[in-house]
Order: C-alpha cells, then structure tokens, then sequence
C-alpha cells in the first residue's frame, strides 16, 4: 500500500515544492493540504493520512496545537516537524504533543524521502542537526532521575524550603524538628548534591531540574 501523506504549511511556494517531490514518488499518494491548525484538524480526519509533514508556524495557531489534536484524535497518524526552527524547546514541545519526526527544511530532497518511510517503519524521523540536542537532553533527564533517586523525601521537601528562602529554625518549625537535624540532613543533601552552602544546592538543584516541578511553598505558607 503506499504511504498517504498529507502537507501542513502556510507558503503555497513551498507545498508547490512538496507537491511535485511527493508526487514522484511511487510509493507514496498525496492526500491532502492544509495551511492552518483548524484546516489541518479537519483535513487528518477526513483523509486519514499515514505521515503528516507539518509546519510549526500556522496563522491560527503552532504546529504543536495541531499536532496534539491530530495525534489525540488519531494515534495511528505519524506527524513529522518540518520547520526552520532547531531550537531544543520546540523538539521537546513536539515529542510532547506527539509528533514521531523533526526535520529541518534545510534537508536534501532525498533524505526527507527516506525520512517519511523510516517513521512509517521506525516510528521515529530526525534531522541529524537536532541529535546532539535531544541526547543532551537526555543526559540531563537521567543525571536528574539519578539524583532524585538518591534524595530521601525529607530531604527533597528540605531542598525546596531552602529554595523558598527558609531559615534552618524556620524549617524546624514547619518540619517538627531540632535545628541540630536540620544541620545534619543539609550536610547530607550537600554532599549529594556535590555543594558546599544553601546557594549552591538551590543552584544545582535548579540545574538539575530539581524544583521545576515542585511547588515551592514559603515558610508558613498553606
């Protein structure tokens, strides 16, 4: 069966230019253009494409928004990013809306080709241009796992007062415990966290990730 591919972008130019690749190609059918969010939501489910090669830039809207009611919709529909755009918070904001590619328009004709049938067979498209970001990412998500692991619960809640700017009396206060235990555990915290003062464990733990995900709450606060 061939590949039905739909197109996502708002520069006729450009899908004239994708029209005509796609059109060579035995393998695949071209089911369909779009050139806004809204377009692109009701088009995916009238065609049902297999691989969707989408903009992240849209007049009524971003490619992502798109993406994630595609996707939510229709699971089974491969989207590939194809934009200018190689910055690794738009990667990330794709992955997480669902898309299984990212390409950057620069690409060669050929390689966008094997592109749309690798994600079709993989599940996975991307320009070599935004491996090294995405593996950093990565690294930075395990070197995170791996510290989260290895701090207590307690110490966790300890490393976000801190960040909310505690006093040790005020983490005693709030946590029922001697000022003398709340020593004890920073310098545990501290030794994990490879710091030496309050500053540097904020620091670090922002680094890390740490406390982007924790609503950090001021002494006294509810």
């Amino acid at each position: 069966m061939p590949i039905r591919v739909m197109i996502v972008d708002d520069h006729p130019l450009f899908r004239d230019g994708l029209r005509v690749l796609l059109q060579q190609q035995g393998d695949f059918t071209l089911v369909g253009e779009a050139d806004t969010v809204a377009s692109a939501v009701r088009l995916a489910q009238d065609v049902r494409p297999d691989v969707v090669l989408m903009d992240l830039g849209l007049p009524d809207g971003g490619g992502v928004e798109a993406t994630r009611q595609i996707v939510a919709q229709q699971p089974q529909i491969h989207v590939i990013a194809l934009t200018v755009h190689d910055e690794p918070a738009m990667l990330a904001a794709m992955a997480e809306a669902g898309a299984h590619g990212y390409i950057l328009k620069g690409i060669r004709s050929a390689e966008l080709i094997r592109a749309v049938r690798m994600v079709v067979v993989t599940g996975v498209a991307l320009s070599p241009e935004v491996l090294p970001d995405l593996l950093q990412q990565y690294r930075q998500l395990a070197q995170t796992a791996e510290t989260e692991s290895r701090l207590s619960a307690r110490e966790q809640e300890i490393l976000r007062l801190i960040a909310a700017g505690a006093t040790n009396r005020d983490i005693a206060a709030r946590l029922a415990l001697s000022t003398q235990t709340i020593k004890n555990i920073l310098s545990v915290l501290f030794e994990k966290l490879a710091v030496s003062n309050r500053t540097e464990a904020v620091v670090a733990a922002l680094d890390k990730g740490l406390l982007e995900k924790a609503t950090d709450l001021a002494p006294g606060s509810t």
